[in-house]
């Protein structure tokens, strides 16, 4: 699914977001102000930003016409998600580059509706993520751990711990190992629950990953994906 980045200053609205896009198989980060924002949207590609116009520091107006003088953003869609609701506010954030705008308070089937129609427009990018088979990919977090798959944003794994959103954990699997390189710590997105064996399986998202490390990890997506495909 999509890589969404939403950008608000109340903690409310982010926790709301993100469940409701998040359940919706969407990959969800958070940022507090548009500082936090532009750092993520440095080292990650996203499809859609979605963002408050009215923050700390700099404004969400202000963010959206940074991010779409940048030629690098061209493929990315964006929304305005504010309370305001004034025709110049509107024409104000047409003006700056989004492509559509949602107010406040947020109905979270208003906001899927939304957010499918912009996708609709702007399909997401197809992301690498290659799925492991067998027991190659076991290891040890303080309890035993299988990672399902990886990308280039973080894995997916299985343990018996009851693992929760937010968590920052290490994972010493015999994957990352057999790439010889420093594995970052991992934050753990969401998290659900097999209901037959009642296993839980987390989305774990890297942290702080020095570029050697996803150097390697994009060469071996690249050369998996390439030898799957053939």
């Amino acid at each position: 699914m999509a890589r969404i980045l939403v950008v608000d200053d109340d903690p409310d609205i982010l926790k709301l977001t993100e469940k409701v896009l998040g359940t919706a198989g969407h990959t969800v980060f958070v940022a507090e102000d548009a500082l936090r924002a532009v750092d993520w949207l440095n080292h990650i590609e996203f499809d859609l930003l979605l963002s408050d116009a009215n923050m700390p520091h700099y404004s969400g107006f202000e963010l959206v016409t940074t991010v779409r003088n940048n030629e690098k953003y061209n493929r990315m869609a964006i929304a305005m998600l504010t309370g305001l609701r004034e025709r110049k506010d509107v024409e104000r954030a047409v003006n700056a580059g989004v492509d559509d705008y949602i107010v406040k308070p947020l109905d979270p089937l208003l906001l899927i509706q939304k957010v499918n129609s912009l996708f609709a427009k702007k399909p997401p990018a197809e992301y690498p993520e290659i799925r492991l088979e067998g027991n190659s990919a076991r290891g040890t977090m303080d309890w035993p751990v299988t990672v399902q798959s990886v990308s280039e944003l973080g894995v997916r794994i299985i343990c018996e711990f009851p693992l929760k959103p937010g968590m920052v954990i290490d994972v010493n699997a015999e994957f990352f190992r057999s790439l010889d390189v420093e594995v970052p710590p991992m934050k753990i997105l969401s998290v659900d629950v097999d209901a037959e064996t009642g296993m839980y399986r987390a989305h774990l998202i890297f942290l702080g990953a020095r570029e050697a490390f996803l150097q390697k990890i994009r060469r071996w997506l690249y050369t998996h994906g390439a030898s799957r495909a053939a």
